[in-house]
């Protein structure tokens, strides 16, 4: 069974406060250290990566038009 049938069945028709209450469990019971790091700052490296892959989207997709 995969994780959308699991949902479709079991999860999708419980009740609002039932689905809450185990969405709350779940949650709960992921630890911190397994959670991603985003924060609001950007490195040099991350504004470098981001830029490059702009420009590269920028000179080679035909249907990219410039708003500005």
């Amino acid at each position: 069974m995969t994780i959308q049938e699991l949902y479709e069945q079991s999860i999708k028709p419980l009740s609002t406060a039932d689905r809450y209450q185990l969405a709350t469990m779940i949650l709960g019971d992921i630890p911190p250290q397994a959670l991603v790091d985003y924060r609001d700052e950007w490195s040099d490296e991350d504004l470098k990566d981001f830029n490059r892959e702009n420009w590269k989207r920028i000179e080679t997709d035909p249907e990219y038009e410039y708003d500005g």
